[in-house]
């Protein structure tokens, strides 16, 4: 009796023990590009992503930039991002810390034929995080390597496979972050509007993740070809 009463107040005063990381989530994404002429473009996007398998937020961001096209196989772009995380993965914590980024990045796209795309993306990141309850304020940077390939169905739906490696420097230390391996079929409304929807096992250092994917993304041109 004296163990199981142990036991019992351990876990009473142990938090996080409760609180681990959740093994599944979703991830609402909206992306609205905008095309200023056929070399620039204003990068937009925005997620929602949830606390396990409810509508409690995790996490919210925004990420902004500039876009520069080369051609239709190379860009590069960069900007700055918001990021709002939920200091614990506790429904009963409502303190939110705050990450300011920079980011960069270089994109190839190879077609291999009229209906299969192959594409490679590198993008930096130079992250700053405000101090928390929990943390004090740090800074970190990560580099982000994903590949993908799209394969086109018919004139509405393709299909897309991709995976997304990522290491990042902190305390004069490069370490892995995380994995993302990402399945995802693709619905055009029209030429300038799709919806997608997937599956993405999320790997971390510590344990893995399972998570439902949409996204919406609405393609705005403000020149005439």
């Amino acid at each position: 009796m004296r163990l199981l009463g142990i036991t019992i107040l351990f876990l009473l005063s142990s938090p996080a023990v409760f609180c681990q990381r959740p093994k599944s989530g979703a991830w609402l994404s909206l992306q609205l590009p905008i095309s200023i002429s056929q070399k620039w473009q204003w990068h937009n996007d925005a997620g929602y992503r949830t606390l396990g398998v409810s509508s409690e937020p995790l996490q919210y961001l925004y990420r902004t930039g500039i876009r520069f096209n080369f051609n239709k196989q190379w860009s590069t772009a960069g900007g700055v991002a918001f990021f709002f995380s939920r200091t614990s993965f506790s429904k009963l914590n409502d303190e939110f810390g705050h990450e300011f980024r920079f980011w960069q990045e270089v994109n190839h796209q190879y077609p291999v034929s009229d209906k299969l795309n192959l594409q490679l993306r590198l993008r930096t990141e130079q992250r700053f995080f405000e101090a928390t309850s929990v943390k004090a304020k740090y800074t970190t940077s990560r580099f982000r390597l994903r590949s993908g390939i799209t394969q086109k169905i018919n004139g509405k739906w393709s299909l897309q496979f991709a995976d997304e490696y990522m290491q990042q420097h902190a305390n004069q230390k490069l370490s892995f972050d995380q994995n993302r391996l990402m399945l995802s079929g693709i619905y055009y409304l029209n030429p300038a509007t799709q919806l997608q929807a997937g599956y993405m096992w999320l790997r971390w250092p510590d344990n893995d993740q399972h998570i439902l994917t949409i996204g919406f993304i609405k393609n705005i041109s403000l020149h005439v070809d």
